[in-house]
């Protein structure tokens, strides 16, 4: 009997101490839990909350910063459209010398929302996809928005020699709205032999046909 009794002694026992096990191990995640939370959040790097562009904030600017470009961008939207080449060739001329009064940087996706129309117009105007208005005045639609973007390059080039616009900007912007490119020239001579014979092709020909005649 006394066998029994320390058996049962022993198995309730070994219970009680897997259940204040489990106990403590269930206290110990929560307090790793509560401390885990209590850490700041790493932004960048291993587990970082902002390792991809998308979950980053979309502007960086200060409030006040914000505030002013918008509503630099709010004043151009709210122009009314031109209806004619000489009326385009005046606001265009209006927001360059706005921007030159007031500090306000001019871009091309402005100065085509200033007239009334979408940078996607401007661009068909340009390459005569669409023909713009109808009146001649200043030669054309299309030569009215190459004044104006010849105007755009050069101001843009200006501020990057200047070292007021990121290199990279630049690139891209005139690559996109400027039509520049990348490339490199191969000059090949006409008549010239890839393999070092500086004699035309009649020439080689007649030679062949004097040495088929000599046999």
């Amino acid at each position: 009997m006394a066998s029994k009794k320390t058996a049962n002694s022993n198995t309730t026992n070994n219970k009680t101490t897997q259940t204040d096990k489990k106990q403590l191990e269930l206290v110990l995640n929560n307090h790793r839990n509560v401390k885990q939370s209590q850490k700041p959040q790493k932004l960048t790097g291993r587990g970082g909350s902002a390792n991809f562009p998308a979950s980053r904030d979309r502007y960086k600017g200060s409030p006040e910063v914000v505030k002013k470009l918008l509503s630099e961008t709010i004043t151009a939207y709210k122009m009314p459209k031109v209806s004619s080449n000489a009326e385009l060739a005046q606001r265009i001329s209006d927001y360059f010398s706005m921007c030159c009064e007031t500090g306000q940087i001019p871009t091309v996706e402005e100065m085509a929302l200033s007239t009334g129309y979408s940078i996607a117009t401007f661009f068909d105007w340009e390459k005569g996809r669409n023909k713009g208005f109808d009146d001649g005045d200043y030669g054309g639609t299309s030569e009215v928005i190459k004044k104006a973007k010849s105007f755009m390059r050069t101001f843009d080039s200006k501020m990057a020699i200047a070292g007021q616009m990121d290199f990279l900007l630049y690139c891209f912007r005139g690559k996109n709205y400027y039509d520049m490119t990348d490339k490199q020239e191969v000059v090949v001579t006409p008549n010239q032999s890839p393999i070092g014979d500086p004699r035309t092709q009649q020439a080689l020909l007649d030679e062949y046909l004097e040495k088929v005649d000599d046999t």
